[in-house]
Order: C-alpha cells, then structure tokens, then sequence
C-alpha cells in the first residue's frame, strides 16, 4: 500500500492537476496538504499491517500435527510463544513455528516503525504548515 501511496504523490507532482493554483503560496500549501493526507494514510495501513501481524502471531502457524493440517495453537492466545516443549507438535513444514515467530516479529517491528516515520511525517508537515512558511489561513491586511 505504500507503494501505492508513493506512486500517487509522484504522479500528482508531475501532473497537470498539481498546478491548480498558480501562487507560490498555494502551490506549496497543497503539496503539503497532500503529503499529510498521505502520511495519515501510510499510517493508518502501517497501524492495520501490526495489527494483522500481532494476530498471526497469536493464532500461531498452519502445520501438519498428529490431526492433520490446522493451526493448532489457535486456542493458546499466544501462549505457545513460551512453551517451547509445544512447538513440536508442529511436524511439517520442519522448523515452522521458530519461523512463523522470527518473520512475524520482524514485520511487526518494520509495521512499527513505518507508523513512527509516517507520524513524524504528519506531525513536521503540519508544524511548516501552521507555524511555518506556508501560509494557510487569510491574514489580515492581505487581501
């Protein structure tokens, strides 16, 4: 989805629809309108992705036990992620819940830490927005 979102931005900065205003001031302000929107966006998917990740890492992995394929730590509510004895049950694919635990707790950190830099994102764009150089509200005098 951040892909998506990126190629949007590019494609809006080369566009004809980015030149809507002709003042410098408007110009501005709408580029930065449109990184927040996108930031928030990136934040809110990165927020959903963690959210997937940590429930994938509750449920546990599909394996083959002794019933039959079934994601057999489902009912644990992750407490299978300290019962190392349990892992065993799992008995095809070899190594899977060692697996499923590195690689879903590497998404969620990266899921993590995409929120942090889309955040940050919103909150610098919004500060040169409302404090900054780019002039958003009608001053007085000025017209």
């Amino acid at each position: 989805m951040i892909l998506l979102l990126a190629v949007i931005l590019i494609t809006l900065e080369c566009s004809v629809f980015y030149r809507c205003c002709q003042s410098e001031s408007c110009n501005k302000t709408y580029r930065s309108f449109i990184s927040i929107v996108l930031a928030l966006l990136g934040a809110a998917f990165s927020g959903y992705s963690c959210i997937i990740f940590i429930w994938g890492l509750i449920q546990g992995p599909f394996c083959n036990s002794s019933g039959g394929w079934d994601y057999i730590f489902k009912d644990t509510a992750g407490g299978y992620l300290t019962d190392r004895p349990a892992w065993s049950r799992c008995t095809e694919p070899a190594n899977i819940v060692e697996w499923n635990i590195i690689l879903l707790s590497i998404l969620i950190a990266l899921s993590g830490l995409q929120f942090i830099v889309c955040f940050l994102k919103v909150a610098a764009e919004l500060k040169r927005t409302l404090c900054g150089t780019y002039s958003v509200f009608v001053q007085a005098g000025v017209l």
